[in-house]
């Protein structure tokens, strides 16, 4: 008798990625290596699209019990979006691109990708700076200089191994990678009380938790293919909700 109690029949329903998913929460540990693209990481990762959209579900449930209980929601800026082909792609292919080489590309705590990662953002930091008035040339030669950093750091410095500070400390980073993902998309709302808006970003957090999960643990193409299909999912769902 361990004094532990265990439900076998509903373990039995749970998929076996879900499993491994929640042994992950409870203790955060960067892999030695991740498994690459292969049948059965590309399995695992559907079934992890699978957790996210049953997490999906259940917030917009929770959205909807409260919004018929006279809650009113902020109002998000995709709403007053133009959904025309161009936006569609910058929503599904473009915008999972730019955030998980910023939030978690440098995941895995390699040379290669840290550096890569501290590239772009450099890159990208110039034309925000810059504002409207920065000149063309320089806002354009920024992100090509970054760009070109990045790849020339990622080739070069590919075989390194992940820094010993960084793997001791993981846990930390991935729960900083996925709260400041979730913050950075309360941008999204132009106007709203922090205490209103921050429940508001617990959907980006949750999805954040699972793309960190599955960067470290099947390589960058699984994460990139999870926001894709989440991003996909969410914007069929406006696009359902506006021809309503």
């Amino acid at each position: 008798m361990t004094g532990q109690v265990t439900s076998p029949g509903l373990a039995r329903w749970i998929p076996d990625e879900w499993r491994a998913f929640g042994a992950f929460l409870r203790r955060p540990a960067l892999p030695e290596r991740m498994t690459g693209i292969r049948p059965a990481a590309l399995a695992s990762v559907l079934k992890l699209f699978a957790l996210d959209a049953v997490l999906m579900a259940i917030m917009l449930g929770l959205v909807g019990v409260a919004s018929a209980a006279g809650v009113k929601f902020p109002s998000n800026e995709i709403d007053s979006l133009s959904l025309s082909p161009l936006i569609l792609a910058l929503i599904v292919l473009a915008a999972p691109i730019g955030e998980e080489l910023v939030f978690r590309g440098w995941l895995s705590g390699r040379p290669g990708p840290v550096v890569a990662a501290v590239a772009l953002l450099v890159g990208v930091l110039v034309p925000v700076v810059s504002g409207p008035q920065g000149h063309p040339i320089l806002l354009f030669g920024s992100l090509a200089m970054a760009v070109l950093v990045a790849v020339g750091v990622l080739i070069w410095l590919r075989k390194r191994l992940a820094f010993p500070f960084f793997s001791r400390h993981f846990a930390w980073f991935y729960f900083a990678a996925s709260l400041l993902f979730a913050l950075a998309h309360l941008t999204n709302y132009s106007s709203g009380a922090a205490l209103i808006l921050l429940p508001l970003v617990i959907p980006q957090l949750l999805v954040g938790l699972i793309l960190g999960y599955a960067r470290v643990t099947f390589g960058l193409w699984s994460d990139l293919l999870l926001h894709m299909l989440h991003n996909g999912v969410l914007i069929s769902l406006i696009v359902l909700q506006k021809g309503l």
